[in-house]
């Protein structure tokens, strides 16, 4: 038992990171897929704005948690989206244009003190 949870473990561990998105993967699909690009200017502009309009220490809070979406949940949206069968580029595009429509909603959510 303990050694098919060893090996278990090894296989998630050696799983997750072929997942995740590199900044290399992230720079070739803002250049070569016009959605893509189009997802993340979306983000960026939705970004830019509740940068200049959000008071300081709520920015903060959210900048925080954008990061961590970054570093690993935008992957795990992804995932969901290619475990549908959508390509990795189709689901990243997705995952990033839900982003943008989710932070405006958790920017108000922050300044609500929730």
């Amino acid at each position: 038992m303990k050694r098919l949870f060893a090996a278990l473990t090894l296989i998630f561990i050696l799983a997750v990171p072929a997942f995740s998105l590199s900044d290399a993967e992230y720079l070739k699909m803002k250049r070569g897929n016009a959605d893509f690009a189009r997802a993340d200017r979306q983000l960026t502009r939705v970004w830019n704005r509740l940068r200049d309009e959000m008071p300081g220490r709520a920015f903060r809070i959210l900048r925080e948690e954008q990061r961590e979406w970054i570093d690993g949940w935008r992957d795990e949206d992804a995932r969901m989206y290619m475990e549908r069968g959508y390509s990795r580029v189709e689901a990243y595009t997705m995952a990033t244009y839900d982003r943008a429509d989710y932070l405006p909603k958790r920017a108000r959510a922050i300044m609500r003190g929730e």
